[in-house]
């Protein structure tokens, strides 16, 4: 069915274009000068499973990871179903085809969560192994594995990748500072930086709490600040862990302003509401509630930073987490618009999405964001293969390069009902999962744009709703059962 409306989106949009939608400028998604353009690749939420054939997981962990591959290899065949966590069909289709459309980009960014759900259940029950030693020792090899099977694929690339809720010896939400995890991966993440001195970098602070900051001179010299925000969740048992790593984040922003440096900025989760919850309780209930993924107080104090230090420093922002395709924007304290940031799909198809990821072009010379094509696999029909779901620019009109284009976009969404449903059928890449639908797309528009729960509430629709005039499955007010059971992050 997502198919379908995107097919059906794509047939009018042509016809109300001209009169209802209008398009940003051809610069917003163009290089300032030849030669300016580069790409990089983005993938989130793998949420690697190495238990999805329980036959081979004490092979696995009596093994050393070198061995990992050809023992996969011996998995029970099939990509992993909507429902499940990625297996390692899924995650090798997914690198295959990510490295055949795009072999050598710039680098790679990875928002997290790399370790699968009930990662410290299964593996005492798979591998008979019930020590602390034998549980780390397998989510150390697993951890190497992972990346050593992207640098495979893509060798000499560097990839800089933050910490998911998944990411931890601890359980789900329970990483601590120093943890041991942070220990046991530092190797295999330092291994995949382009330096020395952006290993000496990523070495001073990741040990602590899983923040870093590196220097991308691949990318034109813009500084990456990668901030393990699950410290702020509403889930991690500590609220006091929340303070340093906003610490940190406001110190890097600084002094990259005192040097005239422009950052980017990578954490899992997104500031806000939980829109997917949110969508729900609007179409069963007629409820307008709020759930903030981060709390409150630091979930400001982050927004706060957003606004203070974009767009003159902060020129780009990515999460995952939340599974789909969503975006965020916010603005000055001024009220101007300041930025945006990207939502990324995840490969896992657990939250019944359809696995995605995408491929960005960004300004080297600018350092600002021009475009970004995102690819799926159908898992109803696997037999199609991975292919291209949608390019940003011709769905939406315009690019990246401007905070005024992210308003644009959003604002689109209210007047131009084709822009509006190509967002609904995209959300979830096209599976038979309908989560935006007339009746929760307010839930949506208004997370897009509230940053706060402060902003939430203050939140009224800029225009009137255009009508949709793609009608889509579950606009009655029924959400798909992968909403109602999973909403929100994983």
């Amino acid at each position: 069915m997502g198919i379908l409306l995107a097919c059906l989106a794509l047939a009018v949009w042509p016809a109300l274009a001209e009169e209802n939608c209008p398009s940003g400028p051809f610069s917003s998604y163009t290089a300032s000068q030849p030669g300016a353009k580069g790409s990089f690749s983005l993938f989130s939420d793998v949420h690697f499973s190495p238990f999805a054939d329980p036959s081979l997981v004490r092979e696995l962990a009596a093994s050393p990871v070198e061995w990992w591959r050809a023992i996969l290899a011996r998995s029970k065949p099939g990509l992993s179903p909507y429902g499940q966590d990625a297996n390692n069909a899924l995650f090798q289709s997914f690198l295959d085809d990510m490295a055949a459309r795009s072999p050598r980009p710039d680098f790679i960014l990875f928002p997290g969560d790399l370790l699968c759900h009930d990662f410290w259940t299964l593996y005492p029950k798979l591998s008979k192994d019930r020590t602390q030693a034998g549980l780390e020792a397998f989510i150390q090899k697993t951890v190497a594995y992972f990346f050593s099977e992207v640098a495979r694929r893509f060798p000499g690339v560097p990839v800089y990748a933050a910490l998911g809720n998944n990411d931890s010896v601890e359980g789900d939400y329970r990483i601590a500072p120093n943890s041991p995890y942070l220990t046991l991966t530092a190797q295999a993440m330092a291994a995949l930086l382009p330096s020395e001195s952006a290993r000496a970098d990523f070495g001073a602070t990741y040990p602590q709490y899983g923040c870093y900051a590196v220097t991308l001179a691949e990318a034109g010299g813009v500084r990456l600040v990668v901030i393990n925000n699950v410290f702020l969740s509403t889930k991690h048992p500590n609220a006091a862990l929340g303070d340093p790593v906003l610490a940190f984040l406001e110190r890097e922003l600084a002094g990259a302003k005192a040097r005239g440096q422009k950052v980017w900025l990578m954490a899992h989760i997104p500031p806000g509401d939980d829109s997917m919850a949110s969508g729900v309780a609007l179409a069963r209930k007629d409820e307008d509630r709020y759930k903030g993924f981060l709390r409150e107080e630091q979930n400001e104090a982050y927004a706060k930073l957003l606004a203070a230090y974009a767009p003159t420093v902060v020129k780009a922002a990515f999460a995952g987490h939340v599974h789909r395709d969503d975006f965020r924007i916010w603005k000055t304290s001024s009220g101007e618009p300041a930025g945006g940031m990207g939502l990324a799909p995840s490969i896992s198809p657990i939250t019944g999405n359809n696995p995605g990821y995408q491929l960005h072009t960004y300004d080297r010379a600018t350092l600002e964001l021009l475009d970004v094509a995102t690819y799926f696999l159908d898992l109803a029909k696997p037999g199609t293969g991975w292919r291209e779901e949608y390019v940003w620019s011709a769905a939406y009109g315009r690019g990246l390069r401007d905070p005024a284009d992210w308003q644009a976009t959003y604002l689109d969404l209210g007047q131009c009902p084709a822009r509006r449903e190509a967002f609904a059928a995209h959300f979830d890449l096209g599976s038979p999962h309908v989560e935006v639908t007339e009746a929760s797309f307010p839930a949506f528009w208004r997370a897009i744009a509230s940053p706060t729960r402060t902003v939430w509430e203050a939140w009224s629709p800029p225009t009137a709703l255009a009508p949709w005039t793609v009608p889509l499955a579950g606009q009655g007010g029924a959400p798909s059962p992968a909403a109602a059971a999973c909403p929100g992050g994983s």
